[in-house]
């Protein structure tokens, strides 16, 4: 089970690297495309648009080809994108957009059926937290390494560096297919009627819909801390590239320890519902935090306020699939997951673009976190009001 856990680790950090990566280049490589380093979001929301809709086909393809055969199919799809990418046109980063974002959404429902069969039921909060750990692990990986980067190559060359990664990881993935893709289902086809028919299961289960919709605002919160924490800390802070890239990383590192001590929390101490209500209200407050940064803030308040925002807009992610896997119908984990990840998916798109457009019309960074404050703190009322579990009931 070790390997496993490792093996779909890695596989998130890698597409979760890909995906950062115009986020931490955007203020030394807008310039070639004729942007403004704000318009990355736009990037960011298509890719997570095409992510809602390809999360959808994952069910029927991992069940027809076997969900690391999805896996395999995921590394190639980001290293020809991040290849594309390189190349300095506009198109060509909706090429990346395109091939990234399908990867991206098709990767955590291969990865839950995967999980969901290897580990113990009693585990599974604790297992899925742990393998959600890949995509914070792959953005620091990424604050560190780009700028790093950039200071012996052009950002093409970092780009590309990138795209290498994701194709060497590719032939670590065999091995697994002689254990997770036996049971396969040659007949299985993806219908547009399936699609549809999964987010409606989604919607008729209460308890499912609820999470599925606060997942929603909090990957909007997520990304939007992704996608401009770099540029408010670089462009309207002051903080060098350098500076600013590791504060993000001291963020993303938080998310990975908040995603580990979350899943102990939901497994041992509190049901998964009510924490995932609680890292709601810390956003919110984490985000109105953020809203009042300044140059004359001291620099460890500054890099602790980040961190509790990375523990809880980053760390939620791995109680939320194992709570979706929980309450799956039986034989249906992988298909009620890419269905509950449409809604996760839908606000990571809507989240970056509507930041930006704050943050254009509305004077600064500043407007964009003022607003992403107010809406966690919305869903978290709701997951604590709405479809709380019964007394006594657990994170299992």
């Amino acid at each position: 089970m070790v390997a496993t856990v490792a093996m779909t680790l890695l596989a998130q950090a890698v597409t979760a690297l890909a995906m950062i990566t115009p986020s931490v280049l955007a203020p030394v490589a807008a310039g070639d495309f004729g942007v403004e380093p704000i318009r990355v979001g736009l990037l960011v929301s298509a890719a997570f648009l095409v992510a809602s809709f390809s999360g959808l086909i994952s069910g029927a393809l991992s069940a027809r080809h076997g969900p690391v055969r999805v896996l395999q199919a995921c590394m190639v799809l980001v290293a020809i994108g991040m290849a594309a990418a390189a190349g300095a046109h506009v198109l060509l980063l909706f090429v990346f957009a395109v091939l990234a974002g399908m990867a991206h959404g098709m990767l955590n429902p291969a990865t839950s059926q995967i999980l969901y069969e290897a580990s113990p039921a009693n585990l599974r909060p604790l297992i899925f937290s742990i393998k959600q750990t890949g995509v914070p692990v792959g953005a620091a990986v990424g604050g560190l390494l780009l700028p790093a980067l950039l200071l012996h190559m052009h950002w093409q060359a970092a780009v590309l560096a990138v795209a290498a990664i994701c194709a060497i990881f590719l032939p670590f993935l065999a091995p697994f297919r002689k254990t997770y893709d036996r049971k396969l289902k040659p007949d299985s086809r993806v219908f547009l009627s399936g699609i549809v028919a999964t987010v409606v299961e989604v919607c008729a289960h209460r308890r499912i819909r609820d999470l599925a919709f606060a997942s929603g605002v909090y990957s909007a919160v997520q990304l939007c801390l992704f996608t401009y924490l770099i540029s408010y800390l670089n462009l309207e802070l002051g903080y060098s590239l350098i500076a600013a890239g590791a504060i993000f990383s001291v963020a993303q590192g938080a998310g990975i320890g908040g995603r580990v001590l979350w899943g102990v929390v939901a497994d041992r101490f509190v049901p998964a519902q009510r924490l995932l209500a609680l890292l709601g209200f810390a956003m919110s407050l984490c985000g109105i935090a953020t809203m009042l940064f300044s140059e004359s803030w001291p620099v460890a308040l500054l890099i602790l306020v980040c961190a509790v925002y990375g523990a809880s807009a980053v760390g939620w992610n791995g109680v939320y699939l194992a709570e979706v896997a929980r309450l799956a119908p039986e034989g249906k984990v992988g298909t009620i997951t890419g269905g509950s990840q449409f809604f996760t998916f839908f606000g990571a798109m809507a989240g970056p673009p509507l930041f930006g457009a704050l943050a254009s019309y509305g004077g600064g960074y500043a407007y964009g976190f003022a607003l992403f404050a107010l809406l966690p703190l919305a869903s978290g009322l709701q997951l604590w009001f709405g479809s709380a579990p019964r007394a006594g009931a657990t994170g299992r």
